[in-house]
C-alpha cells in the first residue's frame, strides 16, 4: 500500500488541533478535511493548518470518498451517535474518550462495530505515552518484584468545555472526564477488576471548588483485582499549576513512579512568565518545566500510528484499544458512580 490514508477529523478545536499535529508528523497520514458547526472554529483551524475541505458537520466527512478513517474529536454526547453512522457509513473510527455517556449508548457501538467490520479504535492515550510503555516493560521482566498496589491520576483545575458542566452532555464529572486515563491503563495492565469502591462530590454545591458543575469535581475508586492487588484512581479539577499525570506501582522489590506532565528535563526560571509550560499551567512566572513534545510524551503521535498501521497492514491491534476496552472502561466508571450513590462496593 502507497498511498496515503485519507483522514477527517471532526471537530476543529482543542482536541482537534492537537490531534492533526500528530498526524502530520505521521508518514502515510493525511488530514485531508476538517468538519465543526462553528464558523469560528473552522476559521481558526485554517488560519493555523492551511487549506482544506472543510465541512459543516458529519455528513460532509461521510460523504467525502478521500475520507478514510473518521477521528472523532468532539464533546462525549457525541462520541457514540458519531461512531455508529461512521461506521454505518463504511469508515473506520478513532474516538477520544470516553467511549460513550451512557452503557446503552456504549453497547450500541459494540454492536454495530461488530456488524460493519470496521476498525473502531478506542484512544487511550496512555497506553501509548513512552513513560508508560517503559513502565510496562519494567513490570513485566520483574523489576519491582510482584506488583502490589497502583495509583493514577490526572488532576487539573477544571474542564474549558461547557459541555462538562453537564452530566447529559459528559457522562458524568472530572472521574469520566480525567479519572479515565487511570482506568484505561489499569485495564490495559490488569484487566477488569472484580469490584469497585468509588467516592466522588455531588455536584453543585456539594462540589469543593466548581458550583456550577451537575457533575462532581472530585472522585476517588479503589479497584479491586483477583489475587488481592488494588489500583487507586483520583480525577479532580481542584487542582492548580497545570495537569497533574502521575502513575506509580509498589511491588515487593520496588517501585515505579511516572510523572507525564512535570517530568520534562526543561527547568526555566522567568519573572516576566513564559508563553506556555505545561497545559492547564495558570501562571509561568518563577520556576517551570516546560513540556518537550508534550503531546508525543503523553502518547498520542505513537497511539495514531498504531492505528494506522492496524489499517493500513491489518496488524493486530492492542487489546485494550478496541470497542469493547472501552466499553469496560465504561462500565468500571458507571460501577464506580454506583458505588457512591449507593454507599457500598459493587461487583462487577
Amino acid at each position: 500500500m502507497s498511498k496515503t490514508t485519507g483522514i477527517g477529523i471532526l471537530g476543529a478545536q482543542f482536541a482537534g488541533k492537537f490531534h492533526t499535529e500528530m498526524w502530520r508528523v505521521i508518514p502515510n497520514a493525511e488530514v485531508v478535511a476538517v468538519a465543526d458547526l462553528s464558523e469560528k472554529a473552522r476559521e481558526g483551524y485554517l488560519k493555523e493548518y492551511g487549506p482544506m475541505k472543510m465541512y459543516e458537520d458529519i455528513d460532509g466527512l461521510l460523504g467525502d470518498p478521500n475520507v478514510e478513517v473518521i477521528d472523532i474529536c468532539v464533546p462525549n454526547f457525541l462520541h457514540a451517535p458519531i461512531a455508529i453512522k461512521a461506521m454505518e457509513a463504511g469508515k473506520h473510527v478513532i474516538c477520544e474518550k470516553p467511549f460513550a455517556t451512557t452503557l446503552e449508548d456504549g453497547q450500541k457501538v459494540v454492536d454495530v462495530q461488530k456488524k460493519t467490520g470496521q476498525k473502531y479504535f478506542y484512544a487511550e492515550d496512555w497506553i501509548f505515552a513512552p513513560a508508560l510503555v517503559k513502565a510496562e516493560k519494567l513490570l513485566n521482566e520483574g523489576g519491582i518484584g510482584k506488583p502490589l498496589f497502583f495509583k493514577g491520576k490526572e488532576c487539573h483545575n477544571g474542564s474549558h468545555s461547557p459541555f462538562a458542566k453537564t452530566i447529559k452532555y459528559c457522562g458524568g464529572g472530572s472521574m469520566i472526564h480525567v479519572g479515565i486515563h487511570a482506568i484505561g491503563y489499569f485495564l490495559h495492565l490488569l484487566g477488569m477488576p472484580e469490584k469497585v469502591t468509588g467516592c466522588c462530590n455531588g455536584g453543585y454545591e456539594d462540589n469543593f471548588v466548581h458550583k456550577d458543575f451537575e457533575g462532581e469535581d472530585w472522585a476517588l475508586a479503589v479497584l479491586h483485582y483477583p489475587g488481592g492487588q488494588k489500583a487507586l484512581v483520583e480525577g479532580n479539577y481542584i487542582t492548580t499549576g497545570g495537569m497533574n499525570d502521575i502513575m506509580e506501582v509498589y511491588g515487593t522489590d520496588g517501585l515505579i513512579r511516572v510523572d507525564l506532565t512535570f517530568g520534562s528535563p526543561l527547568s526555566v526560571f522567568s519573572k516576566q512568565g513564559i508563553s506556555y509550560a505545561v497545559e492547564k499551567a495558570e501562571f509561568t512566572q518563577g520556576w517551570t518545566k516546560p513540556a518537550v513534545n508534550e503531546f508525543e510524551s503523553l502518547g498520542y503521535k505513537d497511539e495514531l500510528s498504531h492505528f494506522l498501521q492496524c489499517i493500513r497492514e491489518d496488524v493486530p491491534q492492542v487489546k485494550s484499544t478496541t470497542a469493547e476496552a472501552g466499553f469496560n472502561v465504561l462500565k468500571i466508571i458507571d460501577a464506580i458512580y454506583r458505588s457512591h450513590r449507593e454507599q457500598r462496593t459493587v461487583v462487577l
